[in-house]
C-alpha cells in the first residue's frame, strides 16, 4: 500500500486507526480527511486534509497517490448542517466518485449492526444505502458492522460513566431488554487494518462484536459494578424521552439525544456471527476492563 486515506480521520474510530496502522508497522502515508482541522498533534507521516465530505473536488484534492480508502465518516446525530443524508449517502457517493476518478483501488467502510432498508431508525437505513453504493462501485471493497464501539473518546461508555460518578443516575430508555454487544475501538481498528493487509478475508461484509452480549439494564449494572459506585437506574418511557428529544432537536445546534437515538436504543445491536472472533481470530477485550482502567475521574 503507497498510501491510505482516511475519511472521518480525525474521529474516535479514525484516531484509533492511525495508531493501530502505525503500530502494525505499515509504512506508507496515511492522510486524514475531516471536516476540521485535528485538534492534536499529527504523529510524523500523516497528513491532514479538510473538506466537506459531499464533495467531490475536496476529496480529490486528497486522494492524489492513494491506493487505499477508510471510509470512516458517519453521525450518530443529525445536527442542522450535517444530516444522515448529506454523511451516509451524498457523502458516499462523492467519495467513489473521487475514488474512481483518481484510480484507488481499494475502499473499506465502517457501517454498523442493524443496518437495512427496513429498519426502524434512519441511521441505519442510510447506512443501507452507503452499503449499496459501496457494493455496487465496481472496486475491491470490505465492510465492517460494529455493534457500539467503546473506548477513549467514545461518546457511549463515557457517558454513562459521566452520569453515574456525577449525577449518580443511569437512564434506561423503556424496560432495558434490548440487546447490544459494545466492542473495544482497538479491536475495530485491528479488523480494519488487518483488511487493508490481507485483501483475501471474506465475507464482504463483516460484523464484530465484543466478548459479551448484554442487555441494556445489564449493561448498566456492569458500568456501576465496574465503577464501584452507587447509582440509580432510571427507567425512563420512552414517550417522555422522545418529548425531550423533540425539543432538543428544536432548539439545540448538537442535541445530547434525538427521537433516532431513542428507536436505536430500542432495537437489538448483536453481531449474528462474531466475525472479530471467527475470523480475524481477535479474542476481544472486555468493556469491565476496559471501564475499570481507563474511566477513572
Amino acid at each position: 500500500m503507497q498510501a491510505a486515506l482516511l475519511t472521518g480521520g480525525t474521529g474516535f474510530i479514525g484516531r484509533a486507526l492511525m495508531g493501530q496502522l502505525r503500530s502494525g508497522g505499515f509504512t506508507g502515508r496515511i492522510r486524514l480527511f475531516s471536516r476540521k482541522e485535528p485538534s492534536f498533534p499529527l504523529p510524523a507521516g500523516v497528513e491532514s486534509f479538510t473538506g466537506d465530505i459531499s464533495s467531490t473536488a475536496d476529496l480529490s484534492a486528497a486522494l492524489a497517490g492513494v491506493d487505499t480508502i477508510f471510509h470512516l465518516t458517519g453521525i450518530l446525530a443529525e445536527t442542522r448542517s450535517q444530516t444522515y443524508e448529506k454523511v451516509h449517502v451524498q457523502g458516499t457517493k462523492a467519495m467513489l466518485k473521487a475514488a474512481k476518478m483518481a484510480g484507488v483501488e481499494t475502499v473499506i467502510a465502517v457501517s454498523a449492526i442493524g443496518t437495512s432498508h427496513s429498519a426502524a431508525s434512519r441511521y441505519h437505513k442510510t447506512k443501507a444505502i452507503m452499503e449499496d453504493e459501496i457494493l455496487s462501485s465496481g472496486l475491491d471493497v470490505s465492510i465492517v458492522r460494529p455493534s457500539v464501539v467503546f473506548g477513549r473518546q467514545d461518546k457511549f461508555i463515557n457517558l454513562f460513566a459521566g452520569l453515574a460518578r456525577g449525577l449518580h443516575i443511569l437512564p434506561l430508555i423503556g424496560s432495558g431488554k434490548n440487546l447490544i454487544h459494545p466492542v473495544w475501538v482497538g479491536d475495530l481498528a485491528a479488523t480494519l487494518a488487518t483488511l487493508s493487509a490481507d485483501r483475501t478475508i471474506k465475507p464482504t461484509i463483516l460484523e464484530i462484536g465484543g466478548p459479551r452480549i448484554y442487555t441494556y439494564r445489564e449493561l448498566m449494572e456492569t458500568i456501576k459494578s465496574s465503577l464501584k459506585v452507587n447509582a440509580f437506574i432510571v427507567s425512563q418511557p420512552p414517550s417522555m424521552l422522545s418529548i425531550s428529544a423533540f425539543f432538543q432537536e428544536k432548539i439545540l445546534p448538537a442535541p445530547f439525544l434525538t427521537r433516532e437515538m431513542i428507536r436505536m436504543a430500542l432495537s437489538d445491536n448483536i453481531a449474528k456471527e462474531n466475525h472479530l472472533v471467527t475470523v480475524f481470530k481477535i479474542s476481544p477485550y472486555p468493556l469491565e476492563a476496559y471501564i475499570e482502567s481507563n474511566t477513572r475521574p
